[in-house]
């Protein structure tokens, strides 16, 4: 797990709120590389900037350093990344639960992987998840949208095809996920839900920019 220093006395900003504006920058240098129409640019330029306001970090001098130096159409990918650090340190890091409380979140499963040495970078983290290869299975620790954690395990196929992830939106290399759902009202009878997700949820943290795919999909394991 990966923490860093924050800067407390300034707005904060989520974990998948960094990862889109982190993307949204590099979209655009490359937009800078590539399109000659200066109307295009400007057009995407604006609505990348204007993250600043929607986010409301755009007061902070994090955010005032980074647009200065991205608003420079010659801004490399390695300049943005510099300032990009200073806007890590307005983000809340996901809270890594403890050994205790994944501990109550699996409290049906004995052998839980340690989800603490896995690679997440926790401040572009907003769920968990941890492969078990050996048994084809994945656990994944999932909030939902009121802040609700909650402990899913489920069967992970060990093919690998290209398709579209169901928390992240993005298309990559997803397998499919399959869990058994109790059903809601029914009295002690499961259904087999599947979807596919990303093989690896260090990436599609990478990816998920829009928490509401994410609690979807929460719901669609946990409850039916």
């Amino acid at each position: 797990m990966l923490y860093r220093k924050q800067n407390k006395g300034q707005k904060m900003i989520k974990p998948n709120e960094y990862v889109n504006l982190k993307n949204k920058i590099h979209e655009l240098i490359s937009v800078y590389k590539s399109v000659n129409d200066k109307n295009v640019v400007t057009t995407i330029k604006n609505d990348t900037f204007a993250l600043g306001v929607q986010y409301g970090i755009e007061q902070t001098d994090e955010w005032k350093h980074l647009v200065q130096a991205v608003d420079e159409i010659s801004c490399s990918h390695q300049k943005a990344d510099k300032f990009l650090l200073g806007i890590e340190t307005l983000v809340v890091p996901f809270a890594m639960p403890s050994t205790k409380q994944i501990g109550k979140l699996f409290k049906k499963y004995k052998k839980v992987p340690d989800f603490e040495q896995s690679e997440f970078d926790l401040y572009e983290t907003s769920y968990l998840g941890v492969n078990d290869t050996g048994n084809a299975k994945k656990f994944l620790i999932l909030p939902n949208s009121e802040g609700q954690l909650f402990g899913v395990i489920g069967d992970f196929d060990v093919q690998v095809v290209n398709g579209l992830c169901a928390v992240c939106h993005t298309i990559g290399n997803v397998s499919l996920f399959s869990t058994k759902v109790k059903q809601r009202g029914a009295n002690g009878n499961y259904v087999k839900r599947g979807n596919y997700i990303c093989r690896h949820s260090e990436n599609c943290n990478h990816q998920l920019v829009d928490l509401e795919n994410l609690y979807n999909f929460t719901d669609s394991v946990v409850k039916y």
